[in-house]
């Protein structure tokens, strides 16, 4: 019968996994010790002087650089843009700029330091989070939604559509040269509506509208000098179908065409399943897939 560790092999392997499995083990203890997404939220609040309801687009990603762990919080407010790099261990700002003006490490230092007691708490931003959490509750929520559906409402006016008439694919809310705005995009059987709203009164500061291009197998013949048989639009929008899962009455199809590029000729195809996109290129003689896409909005 063969010992477990018959060859030194075995045993460097055997400790290798066990090597992995400590380092592993300690950084998920180590960021177990890190303040969360919502507190580095707050310190950034507090320094700023604003609540949560006076900030849109807030956003706080852990990341780690400098040989640290550390916090990218930014926000907008009042068309002023703000951005924060807090310690993950403690809590204090490492560097901050609002509005293109930044401050020096050692006034940001100072800052950071009235959050953090010593290096590894991090007690009062904990309370300032479970209070702010508690006395906003959900009443911020609903002023947003409202003027989404306003946003959603005045695209939809000037398109002289119901929403009933469109797939929506797209509606957030974003920033354009410091104002508000929301992106708003649907689509219908043969046109798709690209709109840029201002949030504060919705206007519509900007639209694209954009016809679905979507040919016929007959149109093939004009671009095809090369004598070889094309697969043709139709098995060329099937091919991408069964790759992407679906069938042809889950889709609408945005662009379905034969097209010549660096010399090769290959069928565009795009289409959308609710607010995912799909694009697609496919060799116009093989019928093999050069590329694609998926985009979620």
């Amino acid at each position: 019968m063969k010992k477990l560790f018959s060859t030194p092999k075995k045993a460097i392997i055997l400790a290798i996994c066990i090597v992995v499995v400590i380092i592993a083990a300690s950084i998920t203890a180590f960021k177990s010790t890190l303040i969360t997404k919502a507190e580095a939220k707050i310190v950034a609040l507090k320094d700023a002087g604003l609540s949560e309801a006076e900030a849109s687009a807030l956003r706080a990603r852990l990341e780690f650089d400098d040989g640290r762990f550390q916090y990218e919080v930014d926000f907008y407010s009042n068309g002023t843009e703000y951005e924060y790099l807090i310690q993950a261990k403690n809590g204090e700002i490492i560097a901050r700029d609002i509005d293109g003006k930044g401050n020096g490490n050692n006034d940001m230092q100072d800052i950071g330091n009235q959050y953090a007691t010593d290096e590894n708490s991090f007690v009062q931003p904990r309370k300032d989070a479970e209070n702010q959490a508690a006395a906003s509750g959900n009443s911020t929520a609903q002023p947003q939604e409202d003027s989404l559906d306003e946003a959603k409402a005045a695209a939809l006016k000037d398109a002289g559509l119901s929403e009933s008439d469109v797939t929506f694919k797209k509606t957030e809310l974003d920033h354009s040269h410091g104002t508000q705005v929301y992106d708003i995009e649907f689509y219908t059987s043969d046109i798709e509506y690209e709109y840029e709203i201002d949030a504060s009164n919705g206007t519509v500061l900007e639209k694209n509208i954009e016809q679905f291009q979507i040919q016929t197998n007959p149109t093939d013949s004009a671009i095809n000098s090369s004598g070889n048989d094309y697969i043709g639009v139709d098995r060329a929008k099937e091919i991408a179908l069964n790759h992407a899962q679906l069938n042809e009455s889950d889709v609408q199809f945005a662009k379905a065409k034969l097209e010549n590029d660096d010399g090769g000729v290959e069928y565009e195809i795009e289409f959308y399943s609710g607010r995912t996109e799909y694009d697609y290129t496919i060799d116009a003689v093989s019928g093999n897939i050069i590329e694609y896409d998926v985009d979620y909005d």
